[in-house]
């Protein structure tokens, strides 16, 4: 009997943990959206320097993030966000308007991809 009580406690945590963890992903993964949807704005209307300095903060943010996400995502997840950010700031420097969207778009569909990678799913647990 001591045994069952071990296991199914050693559950129940296991499924807080798993719970807690997702909520965080979403929560982080959540502001890094917004961001990515103010970004979007201020190219659009073609607010270089605000986009610029919100670059500039979501590569703190996401320095910050990535540390966290590091355990429950790929790293080529990761990696291409990397490469996407440092893309980028540069093209707002150079107020390439085309460029800066398309970037923008792939980082949002990056950060929704481990989004939906972390969901508590069927499809996810087989």
């Amino acid at each position: 009997m001591k045994n069952v009580l071990i296991a199914f406690n050693l559950f129940v945590i296991m499924m807080v943990g798993i719970f807690l963890s997702v909520n965080i992903i979403n929560v982080k993964c959540s502001k890094l959206q917004d961001l990515n949807c103010t970004l979007e704005s201020y190219i659009i209307k073609e607010k270089y320097q605000d986009a610029y300095k919100l670059s500039l903060d979501y590569i703190a943010e996401w320095k910050k993030t990535s540390k966290l996400l590091t355990i429950y995502a790929h790293h080529e997840d990761l990696d291409n966000i990397d490469s996407e950010i440092l893309k980028l700031t540069q093209y707002i420097k150079i107020k390439d308007k085309s460029e800066g969207l398309a970037t923008v778009h792939v980082m949002k569909y990056l950060v929704d991809h481990i989004m939906s990678h972390e969901k508590v799913s069927i499809s996810n647990i087989f």
